[in-house]
């Protein structure tokens, strides 16, 4: 072979190995090219895996905090219905103490119930015989104030037998009035009325000295006269006793001062004799002196 054709091999030998580089160098290019573009993509991939993670985590977090929030809230109304439930027990166990003593209280009334029942079976007869007695004291007596003390006894005997009235007011009642009538024993009264006498009914000034003397006197002091417990009836009285009467009503109506008087008493009663004037009092001199007494202080 010649020089020549040597050469022109060594040179085409050579332009093809250049080739050969070149494309192989391309090759890397376009090699390292297309692993650049894989790497991006995965970093991408992984970016936005990583920030899906991140918001994941941040949401979960949120569920977290909120169900923390929550447990807060449900333990808070927890402890506040133990506090609640605890009251509630405490006002229980007080309702409960107060339970027990009105059943207390109860069965105390009950048992004073069933002692005031028989208590008013056993003072509803009393009761009726105390009214029967002071209704026959009202009738033997000498009549003053006879109406209102007529109205008295009706009013006893209602109150008795009301259902609707305590045993111990009706007994309370009954004991007023014989305190009432007692009470007549230690005053003077003075009172206008119409009584019936042997002129017939005449409008009077009635003077009563405690339960011993009943006395009349007109409004002109032309008539005067008393009660007479042996004939129950009215009586003139002598012109001497005139001045005295109206001395004595004076003095029971607080016009003028008391002073000494001379007044006709009725005789004491005989022993064994029904009470007629002194409703069942015996009249004794210690009795006529202390009415006098009585007189004297009257104001």
């Amino acid at each position: 072979m010649s020089s020549f054709a040597k050469h022109e091999a060594a040179r085409a030998v050579t332009s093809g190995v250049g080739m050969m580089n070149k494309a192989v160098g391309l090759g890397l290019i376009f090699g390292l090219l297309g692993s650049s573009a894989v790497w991006a993509e995965s970093v991408r991939d992984v970016l936005g895996q990583g920030e899906a993670f991140l918001v994941a985590q941040r949401e979960s977090q949120q569920r977290i905090d909120a169900m923390d929030n929550q447990t807060q809230d449900v333990d808070a109304e927890y402890q506040r219905l133990l506090r609640q439930i605890e009251g509630l027990e405490a006002y229980n166990r007080q309702l409960q103490t107060q339970i027990d003593a009105q059943e207390s209280e109860i069965a105390r009334t009950d048992a004073s119930i069933s002692k005031a029942t028989e208590v008013d079976r056993q003072l509803l007869p009393l009761l009726n015989n105390m009214v029967d007695t002071y209704a026959e004291l009202v009738e033997v007596s000498p009549p003053f104030l006879p109406d209102e003390r007529a109205e008295r006894v009706g009013f006893l005997r209602d109150t008795v037998d009301r259902a609707d009235v305590a045993a111990a007011e009706k007994f309370r009642q009954v004991l007023d009035a014989y305190m009432t009538e007692l009470s007549y024993g230690n005053t003077i009264e003075a009172y206008n009325d119409v009584i019936v006498t042997e002129g017939g009914e005449r409008e009077v000034n009635v003077l009563r000295l405690g339960r011993i003397g009943l006395y009349y006197q007109t409004a002109d002091r032309m008539h005067t006269g008393r009660w007479n417990p042996e004939t129950a009836q009215w009586e003139p009285l002598a012109a001497e006793y005139r001045n005295g009467v109206y001395q004595a009503i004076r003095v029971a109506n607080k016009l003028t001062a008391p002073s000494l008087l001379s007044l006709p008493l009725p005789p004491p009663r005989e022993p064994g004799r029904r009470a007629g004037y002194n409703g069942g009092l015996e009249l004794s001199m210690a009795q006529r002196g202390q009415l006098e007494v009585a007189l004297q202080e009257a104001q």
